[in-house]
């Protein structure tokens, strides 16, 4: 296997077999198959949401609701669009994209939109008007039904040619209410590959068996797709690849969301930096248990000696989740942070104001940006994504948002021996 396809993690022998086996599982790489060359030139770009009238806000980094008008308005032929629900609002910063899709589809740019029963009817009245449109199609995935899950995956899909993936949802509050991290790939093959998972999804959709889609899921693309063994290369020398949850809802040949995380976290050498809304081993929703794959990882990691930072939502401080978080903060090498976002200079608004990224960075030179929270249920039943890259110029942008709000005054240290009230939410 060429080295060049082993992004960052291929420096120990053992690395490097964890790699011919996840290739192996997937069926990327054969014994008398060569791996793929990846391609040059496919760029990846970190984009920020910033809640209004607070200090959170990277300089030079794009801004979400310009990236997506930007995206969309230069779609020629087709929009993918997967969305754990859609909420629209008069007058705020949502409405011009809702306006922008709904001008290319009547441009002919067919559009696809993919979301979840979770908040149905408002999903359905923010549509409403774009569905009525020619060239637009909305299906319902019922997730729940499936596995137990959510359809929680915010990501769409432009000509084939680049994807957004992050943690902001189509909700107007995560324009600019919301802090949110995303990223846009300008990459064919990473579009393609994102694009046949929707397709899997799409069709479950339609038809709603899943025994009849994990046969299909068996069949492996007329390309190679983007994976943890076949990276795509960025036009500055890193690469990049897609992984995704649950395993029973995407392809056999895909990436699995937590072996790849999993898999960063332990090539960890000196820091690790977490940023997420939730993280807990203790399960949220049924069946009632302990999760050990990421809580494992990241006390190994400081066992190790790596430097863990982690700042959580203040929506985190609800028990079980609290009482976990405390537990982490008892080893050495190992800090959280709680975030707390002011309220609006407007008033109070539900379901906003909060730390929503979800996001990682391994010694300044390996990120991870994501869809879903850090409990069981969001990579084993719920349908999420995530992007992967060793790359200096993303991680230099992650590490630097991460610093910026660690050093905030929104962060509070949590202490063991000390109790947190959760904030309102709604």
């Amino acid at each position: 296997m060429p080295t060049e396809l082993l992004v960052r993690w291929p420096r120990r022998r053992r690395v490097a077999g964890f790699l011919l086996c996840v290739a192996a599982q997937v069926g990327v790489v054969h014994a008398d198959t060569p791996a793929p060359a990846v391609q040059p030139a496919d760029q990846l770009q970190i984009v920020e949401s910033v809640p209004t009238g607070t200090d959170y806000g990277a300089a030079g980094v794009a801004r979400t609701p310009a990236v997506w008008q930007a995206m969309i308005a230069g779609a020629k032929q087709r929009i993918d669009i997967a969305a754990f629900y859609v909420a629209d609002k008069n007058g705020e910063a949502l409405k011009p994209i809702m306006h922008a899709l709904a001008e290319r589809a009547r441009a002919g740019v067919r559009i696809r939109i993919l979301t979840g029963p979770t908040f149905g009817k408002e999903t359905a009245a923010s549509l409403a008007p774009l569905a009525r449109l020619d060239h637009v199609t909305v299906r319902t995935l019922p997730v729940d039904a499936l596995t137990g899950g959510v359809l929680h995956a915010k990501y769409f899909v432009v000509d084939g040619r680049e994807t957004f993936i992050g943690s902001a949802n189509w909700d107007w509050r995560a324009m600019d209410q919301i802090h949110e991290i995303g990223t846009r790939i300008r990459s064919p093959r990473l579009a393609r590959t994102v694009a046949r998972v929707f397709d899997f999804d799409w069709r479950l959709a339609a038809d709603g068996d899943l025994p009849a889609a994990r046969k299909r899921a068996a069949t492996p693309p007329d390309f190679t797709p983007v994976t943890m063994a076949a990276p795509i290369r960025l036009n500055d020398g890193g690469t990049a690849f897609v992984a995704f949850s649950p395993p029973a809802l995407v392809p056999d040949w895909a990436t699995p969301e937590t072996d790849a995380l999993t898999h960063l976290i332990g090539s960890a050498r000196h820091d690790l930096r977490i940023q997420v809304m939730t993280f807990s081993a203790i399960n949220e929703y049924t069946p009632a248990g302990y999760w050990s794959s990421l809580d494992s990882a990241i006390r190994n990691a400081a066992a190790r000696g790596v430097n863990v930072h982690i700042i959580v939502a203040d929506w985190a401080l609800r028990e079980p989740m609290q009482a976990y978080l405390k537990s982490l903060t008892v080893l050495p090498n190992m800090t959280v942070k709680y975030s707390h976002v002011p309220e609006a200079a407007r008033g109070f608004i539900p379901y906003a104001r909060v730390e929503h990224a979800k996001y990682a960075v391994a010694d300044d030179d390996t990120v991870y940006v994501g869809t879903g929270n850090w409990t069981k249920s969001y990579f084993t039943a719920s349908l999420d994504v995530g992007v992967f890259a060793h790359d200096h110029s993303a991680a230099r942008t992650l590490a630097a948002i991460f610093t910026h709000d660690w050093h905030s005054k929104y962060v509070t240290t949590l202490q063991p021996g000390q109790h947190y009230d959760p904030p309102r939410t709604h």
